[in-house]
């Protein structure tokens, strides 16, 4: 299982950060779910320069900017997992 945690906009005063553990095909496939789920929290998704960190069971560390996952979204390759997961509000 890999976490996922999202980062907004800086100094947004919140110390608690949400976050989601979830196992997934790749680090972009975990990242798009997990942007689906904190968009559901009431994250702003679209804050300049918010982000995902993922940290892997063994401590490896990688960090994702929201635009960096939606432009993957909307890659036409894409176009059936968006479909499966339900993550059409996120490609609008």
């Amino acid at each position: 299982m890999t976490e996922y945690a999202f980062h907004g906009l800086p100094g947004s005063g919140s110390a608690s950060k949400p976050h989601v553990t979830l196992a997934a095909p790749s680090h972009m496939h975990g990242a798009a779910l997990a942007l689906r789920r904190f968009a559901e929290l009431g994250c702003d998704i679209a804050a300049p320069l918010a982000h995902v960190d993922i940290t892997e069971q063994d401590g490896a560390k990688q960090t994702l900017l929201v635009e960096e996952v939606l432009d993957w979204l909307h890659e036409p390759e894409q176009h059936l997992f968006v479909e499966r997961e339900g993550l059409m509000a996120l490609v609008r």
